[in-house]
């Protein structure tokens, strides 16, 4: 039997790809091991540019895009500086490479396509795992029960918290959900159905209302965008998971009903409402540096309303959080960030033509969506795992313009 050689100049790429695919199977498993592997396709990314023969070829995210990103990154230095906070304060903001790795590596559809088998098959076991868990009651891994809920227990997975379960479960299904509309093959199709499925059942039974409402908001824009008739046994799908998850758990629908009297009243001291007021009691003092990253646990016991409330490390809204860490115009960076993104990927979908790669840009649109509804109560951009599957997303999505703007350089030049 021969051995398969791998040309040297290609072992960069081949790492690169490795670790993307690692990233992908083990994201939903465990953020060290996600991460490293993640390290490692950027090790070799690093060499792909390097060692490329040509990097004029290469098509790079919307200069828009990455200059956005450098003011934000820039900013929240800035603040850590003026706080003198420790600089693992902003770790998490390296993440945004992803999106520029995912940019330039994924516009090969073909090597993408395998590595979304990956990420589909890494969603369907740790999913399958979520559901035994909701019925059961046990987090193997932490070796702890879950909450006691009415029907069932609160499923996390191998998370340390809830929320970044549905969160992560929550932008990965509804990115699924446009890439099976629009796969190649039957079997693909049914495939990628089946991951987002398992992801969406998961996320119901979380018990999240966060989640569950920008979902719902996620799902209405791409039945706008897509058309029902064309698609109606999907919606159909959808649907009837939503409305039996929902009946089945009847947590889920008390959550929501007590919503008015728990979250927006600022008489309850861990109300929504009474964080933000003391979230913009510390912007108002702080409005140009903010109290520093990693600073907000500190600060919001000093300025929160009630005593009794609970002492919180974020506002529960990514945009208040930004603002009372790193000041205003940081804030001012991260939203002109998301509306640009938001823009190139809805431009994007309308521009593209039938196809994989249409079905590919809107699923990172609409997880895009999700994600910012999700941020205006909780704070997934702090949270590692959601937002790194995010800017895995995002760099989805780029590709698929790089595509599209490398095909309008050769048709000009024929």
């Amino acid at each position: 039997m021969e051995s398969v050689r791998v040309k040297p100049q290609k072992i960069p790429s081949v790492i690169t790809w490795a670790g993307l695919a690692g990233y992908g199977f083990f994201a939903p498993f465990s953020i060290a091991i996600s991460q490293s592997l993640f390290g490692l396709a950027l090790a070799g990314f690093i060499l792909f540019l390097v060692f490329h023969p040509d990097r004029r070829r290469l098509v790079f995210p919307p200069a828009l895009l990455l200059i956005l990103m450098a003011v934000y990154v820039l900013l929240r230095f800035l603040s850590m500086l003026t706080a003198g906070t420790d600089p693992l304060a902003i770790k998490e903001e390296w993440l945004f490479l992803m999106a520029i790795v995912g940019a330039v590596m994924f516009r090969d559809i073909k090597n993408l396509i395998r590595v979304l088998d990956i990420v589909a098959a890494g969603v369907i076991l740790m999913g399958g795992y979520g559901i035994w868990q909701h019925f059961v009651g046990i987090d193997l891994y932490h070796g702890v029960l879950l909450d006691r809920m009415s029907f069932g227990y609160r499923a996390i997975g191998n998370f340390s918290t809830y929320l970044t379960f549905s969160g992560f479960f929550a932008e990965t299904w509804i990115f699924l959900v446009p890439a099976a509309f629009a796969a190649p093959t039957r079997n693909r199709k049914l495939y990628y159905l089946a991951a987002s499925q398992i992801g969406l059942v998961c996320t119901l039974f979380n018990y999240s209302r966060s989640t569950v409402a920008a979902l719902v908001v996620g799902v209405v824009v791409l039945l706008l965008l897509i058309g029902v008739r064309s698609r109606k046994w999907v919606v159909m799908a959808l649907l009837l998971t939503v409305a039996a998850g929902t009946v089945v758990s009847p947590d889920l629908m008390s959550r929501f009903k007590t919503t008015k009297r728990s979250e927006f009243s600022t008489l309850a001291a861990n109300s929504r409402m009474a964080i933000w007021r003391t979230t913009v009691l510390m912007i108002e003092d702080h409005p140009l540096m903010g109290v520093g990253p990693g600073n907000y646990h500190q600060k919001y016991i000093e300025y929160r309303l009630n005593r009794t409330g609970k002492d919180l490390s974020h506002a529960h809204n990514d945009i208040l959080s930004v603002a009372a860490e790193s000041g205003i115009p940081a804030a001012l960076a991260f939203l002109a960030l998301w509306l640009a993104m938001l823009h190139y990927l809805y431009w994007g979908y309308r521009k593209c033509p039938e196809g994989f790669q249409k079905g590919l840009i809107l699923g990172a649109f609409i997880a895009s969506v999700v994600f910012l509804g999700m941020a205006q109560f909780e704070a997934f951009f702090a949270d590692e795992e959601v937002r790194l599957m995010l800017m895995f997303i995002w760099g989805v999505g780029l590709a698929v313009l790089g595509n599209m703007k490398a095909s309008e350089r050769l048709s000009e030049i024929a």
